[in-house]
This record gives structure tokens, sequence and C-alpha cells, in this order.
């Protein structure tokens, strides 16, 4: 959480890190600021709320040109989210100015130290009093700031991506301990932030400052990347490969719009190159060295968090039903790896590859001696980094915080995996293995199919906006579904919303069906179809206001319920893909109608960097 985007070069700063927060508002939109520096010249703005309130007060009353520049936006921890407690912060005599990302966890023990000294704060936040502290050893110990960092590093408890810009030095300097900063190199300057996709096209090649790695910016001179103990490091620079189109709305109300009607496309993305439907054949290059190993296990371990949860126990249900393997999928916040032993198999599922809950259980496996594997959209993150191989989603850019495109994407690799392992196990027939190909094959037309509803979706919507409280219900493959259609509408509406499986109804949560609880139902033709209808029934005695998704003639469902909503029939191995669109859609046209922002729902951020 958070995003961090920093300047030093030849021209004006301020556009460049107004576009970089702009970029990086998915990671935190609580408050932002930003402070330019010419000289003995400052200039600070904050402002409470999102990017464009900062914006507005963006002025400079001179024709001076700001070439150095800090700027943040946040997720709040430490504080509320306000002006005061907003970055950048300061240092006592105004000389460090700091932007951070992270959590402090001894920054009481640091902030009672400084009181002692004389010390004042103005904001509420442990990044304030982190900066502070390094100013206190570099004065107390005739420090340059370098140095200073250096010797501060070892005494910091917690996450800390931080940077750091001395005026009486003018020089820059930027820290990672367990966190994401990565360098830009441009025509015109060099940048520092959370994420490359926040100085994408104005740089051509971005270097990631990895764990314990500190880089020195100063004007006019070569970057240099340093170890703790000042040994010189080779800057490795990749070149950008993001397609900045992803980074615009292109004539989309919303990026989560955008998203969802992009999944036909990376449904076919995901695919490219990892199966060939004429020979029935898969491929993932990411895992042939460790291939035999994973097709041997009888058990793996999923870990994950959110939606990518969501993606892990779909995945589980294809997993054991088609390559007959045991799945676990774990909570990552709650994992315990006691009962992990050398040589199993744990894959962490992350869109960002920095969830911070993620990172921390794969870490602990891989000290048991688990085979660690990942899967995960962004190519240079923390948890592709940290497996020993993995499987990379090809998702493209996500900017809305309720992820849609991912966890397709996500759900597609999990699949393939699956029926990979059913091939060459031999656990599946060559008939089903045929029909859930074609079925797959036509994929990215049945959701288009399923966008074209979206009208008839919205219709639905400003029918049941006024509910407070919803439930998702769905069986097999589709509970997972159920559980997803449940987040996103509690993550972009606020509506209140759970999803279960149709068959636990009964068992308690029945009780809350009357004439006012809208209950969706996934009731799409599958092995259990009669069950569902069951379901279906005992909610209708009770007067629940059911809203199906059916395949077409299905009209048994449809004399049953209040409204119903036709989406293509598919393999129901397959059907899951389908209808968690519907979902999606419902979701976002319920948030639209209360008037919600679903691109920056109220407390919450995409890329979950704290524990």
């Amino acid at each position: 959480m958070c995003g961090i985007i920093s300047y030093i070069g030849t021209q004006d700063a301020t556009p460049f890190l107004l576009l970089g927060l702009q970029r990086l508002e998915y990671r935190g939109y609580d408050s932002a600021g930003l402070a330019l520096v010419n000289g003995t010249k400052l200039r600070l703005f904050k402002a409470a709320g999102e990017i464009d309130n900062l914006v507005k007060k963006v002025v400079t009353s001179d024709k001076l040109v700001f070439k150095i520049g800090l700027a943040h936006t946040r997720w709040a921890t430490h504080g509320e989210a306000n002006e005061k407690n907003a970055h950048p912060h300061l240092s006592n005599d105004k000389d460090l100015i700091g932007v951070h990302n992270g959590t402090i966890e001894n920054y009481g023990a640091m902030k009672e130290r400084l009181i002692q000294v004389g010390y004042r704060f103005v904001s509420s936040t442990d990044s304030e009093v982190l900066i502070n502290f390094i100013h206190f050893i570099q004065k107390s110990r005739g420090l340059n700031l370098l140095n200073a960092v250096q010797a501060v590093y070892p005494q910091i408890e917690g996450t800390c991506a931080l940077v750091l810009f001395s005026r009486s030095e003018n020089c820059l300097v930027a820290i990672n301990k367990g966190g994401q900063l990565c360098f830009g190199r441009g025509d015109s300057g060099f940048f520092i932030a959370s994420d490359k996709i926040a100085f994408a096209g104005q740089a051509s090649s971005s270097t990631e400052i990895g764990h314990e790695q500190i880089l020195k910016l100063e004007p006019d001179q070569e970057p240099q990347l340093l170890g703790l103990n000042s040994e010189t490091m080779e800057i490795v620079s990749q070149e950008i490969d993001i397609d900045i189109s992803e980074l615009s709305l292109e004539g989309f109300s919303s990026f989560m719009l955008k998203e969802i009607f992009a999944q036909p496309e990376v449904v076919r993305r995901a695919l490219q190159g990892r199966f060939d439907f004429s020979q029935m054949s898969f491929r993932f290059g990411g895992l042939d060295d460790y291939w035999e190993q994973i097709k041997s296990q009888k058990q793996l371990t999923i870990v994950a968090c959110g939606t990518s949860w969501h993606a892990g126990l779909l995945g589980k249900y294809w997993l054991e039903r088609l390559a007959q393997v045991s799945v676990k999928v774990e909570y990552a916040s709650e994992f315990d790896p006691c009962v992990i032993e050398p040589g199993d198999v744990v894959i962490g599922i992350s869109q960002s590859g920095n969830t911070a809950d993620t990172i921390a259980a794969l870490q602990l496996a891989k000290q048991r001696g688990a085979i660690i594997l990942g899967i995960c959209n962004v190519v240079d993150s923390t948890i592709a980094r940290l497996t020993d191989a993995g499987v990379y989603t090809r998702a493209g850019v996500e900017k809305g915080v309720a992820s849609t495109k991912a966890f397709m994407a996500q759900a597609i690799v999990l699949l393939l995996l699956a029926l990979k392992l059913a091939k060459e196990k031999k656990t599946i027939s060559r008939k089903q293995l045929k029909s859930i190909i074609g079925f797959l094959e036509v994929l990215p037309q049945d959701i288009e199919k399923v966008l074209s509803l979206d009208k008839a979706i919205q219709a639905i919507a400003q029918k049941f906006k006024d509910s407070k409280n919803f439930l998702y219900l769905g069986k097999d493959y589709n509970f997972p579904i159920a559980l997803e259609g449940a987040l996103k509408l509690k993550e972009i509406s606020y509506i209140h919303a759970e999803g279960m499986s149709s068959g636990e109804m009964k068992h308690g949560p029945l009780a809350l069906i009357d004439e006012e609880m809208p209950v969706v139902m996934v009731a799409t033709q599958g092995s259990n179809y009669q069950k569902i209808i069951t379901s279906l029934k005992e909610v209708q005695a009770r007067h629940g206001q059911i809203i199906a998704l059916v395949n077409n003639h299905d009209d048994e469902v449809k004399q049953a319920v209040v409204q119903f909503i036709h989406v293509p029939l598919s393999d129901e191995v397959i059907a899951p893909l389908i209808n968690v669109v519907v979902l999606q859609l419902l979701a976002y046209h319920l948030a639209k109608e209360l008037g919600r922002n679903v691109d920056h729902p109220r407390n919450l951020a995409k890329s979950v960097t704290t524990h």
C-alpha cells in the first residue's frame, strides 16, 4: 500500500509527479502530497482524499522550475486519513524531506527517544518519526545522509521503502527493507517509484531496488546502487514493456468496467503458447525444471488472499476432480507451516506479486524445505523473485482496486495446470478432455455474449439498489464464484453480502430468508443441477427474491425466480468463468446506482503490502 514517485532531472518535476500519483492511486487514495525543491526554495502541497484534490492545490507562485520532487499517495495505517498525516514529511529543521511506504513496528521507541531530545511532531505517522530519527542520527554523529541511513537501517523493525532528500546535501537516497521500489532512467532524468507504471512512457528502462539495497542520486551524477556497507552493486536494467493504453480509460467510464470488458482478450493471452487446441497439448515453460516433482505430489497447498484465494479455491475443485490431487487452500494471513514437509509443493497466488501476507507464507514454507511456485501478474515482483518457479498470468495492468480480469487470468492458469496434470496422469478420459477443451476454445466468445447483457444487468441493479443485504449461492465449481460475487459487491457498493454453498444454506442461513432478501443463485446446468433446484425451491418457499443465472430454455428455474439472467451453456468445468463475469457486472452496476467510486472503494488499496 501507499505509492511513492520521485524525480530528479532536467525538467519541471510537477507534471511527472502528478501523473505518477494518478497511476499509483490504486495503492492508496486517503491523502496525497508532493514536495518540490529548487535550491533553497521548497514548495509543499498536501490534500486529504483523492489525487484530484491535490492537483487543484498545486500552484507555484513564482517562475521557478522545480527539477527535484517527491510525491506520495497514502493508504492510512498510523494516523487518520487527513492532510497533516499526508506525506511528504519533513525533519524538524526542514532539511530532510521523505516519503515512506511500510510500517515501522518500533516507531514508538524511536519517537520516545526523539521527544526526550527535543523533537516535535506534526503528524501521527510512523513515517515522520523514522525521518526524524534518521535526521537525529545524522546530526548527532556528524554523518552524511547516506551514512545516516546505513546506521539506522539495522534498527528498523518492520517494512520500509523510503525516499529521502537532503536539501543541504542536494542528495536523494532511497532504501528498501522488505518493500517495493524501482528506479527508472529516461531522457529527462531519473525516477524512483513503488511501481514502474508510475514512470512508464517517461523512462525507457527500470531497475528493481532490492531488499537491503540503497540508491543514491545527485544532480548531474551517475546513480549509485549500494549495499548496506557501501559496496557497489550492478544496476541491471530491463526495458519497460507496459502497454500505455492500459493506463487510460479509452472511452470507458471506469477502469473496473474497462477491465471487465477486457476479459475475452485476457483469456486469449492466458492460453497463448500454453495450449495447442489441435494437439490437446499443454506447456508451462516456467515449471519445466520442477514438473516431475509437481506431478508426483499427492497433495498441493495454495496460499492467497481475497480474490486470489477464491481463484485458488476454484483451482482446488479442478485439481481434485480432474487430476485427483488433494489440495489445501489456505488464507495466507492464517497459514501455519507446521505440516509442510521438505519437497512439498506450495503455490502462492497474487495479482501484484507483492502481497505481504502471501510473501510471508511462502517464506515460511520455503524455510521448511518446500518447493515454492508462484502465480502472479507482475514479472519483477517480490513473489516472482522469491519462488523457485512459476507462471505469469499476463492479465496486463489492472488499475481497478476490485480485481476482475486478474481473477480470470489466475483461474485460466490453474485450469490449464489441472488439465495438464490430468492428461499426463491419465485421470481424465479423452472424451471429457475433448469436451472441456471445446468449451475452453469458445470461452472468449461466451464471455462476449455475457458482456452484451450489460444493459439488462444494469436494469436488475436498479431494482435492487436499495437492498441492505445480499446472499449469493453456488454449488460445486460455482461455490467459489458465489464467494467472489459477494466479495465484489461488498468491495465496491458497501452492501453487506455473504456467499456460500447452496447446500449449506439450510444449515442455519435459511433463517435470513424473507421477502426482503435478494438471493443471487448460480443455477446453470451441471451434475448437481437438481440439488441446486432443491435449494432454489427452499428459498422460493420462504419468499426470497431470487436472481438466478440460468442457461437458455431452463423453464423450471424461470418460473421460480424474480429475475433471471441468461448465460451461455458450457461444460460445468468451464461455466464458472462465464458466471463470474455476470456477478462482476451486477456488483458494478449496483455500486454505480449508489453513486460509489468503483475504482477507488473506501478503505481499500489494491497492492496490500502491509501485514
